[in-house]
Parts: structure tokens; sequence; C-alpha cells
């Protein structure tokens, strides 16, 4: 989350309600989230919902390569 981008439009949340929760300003209230890798796609597209592009969503690769070989 890149907080000094953040416009509040509440996309984020709109996209991905299980990932993104808002304060009571509408603005992100975590400044690092960790996503569990069964809510990367919608952490994902939540992110990619945001006007400002102020949320970026760095996969964790062993995490990733973990799954690839249909494992947890």
């Amino acid at each position: 989350m890149h907080p000094s981008l953040c416009v509040g439009s509440g996309a984020c949340r709109q996209f991905a309600s299980t990932v993104y929760q808002l304060d009571d300003e509408g603005y992100l209230d975590l400044h690092l989230l960790q996503v569990p890798p069964e809510l990367e796609h919608d952490a994902a597209y939540g992110a990619s919902a945001c006007p400002a592009r102020a949320i970026t969503v760095i996969a964790d690769a062993p995490a990733r390569e973990r799954r690839a070989e249909g494992q947890q």
C-alpha cells in the first residue's frame, strides 16, 4: 500500500472485501497486508481496481512454487 497515492475510492474493498478493510475515512487501514495464499487472486483483483494504483501485490515466490507443484 502506498498511502500517499490512495484517494479513498474504496474500489479495492468493493472488488475484494475479503482482503481489504477500510478505516472510517475510507482509506485502507494497513500499510502492509499479509494475504493468505487462497486470497492472492482476490488481492490482485482488488489492487487492479484501484484508480490511483496505490496497492502493489507482491507474491510470495515459495508459496507460488508450492501451489504449482500441487502442495499447500
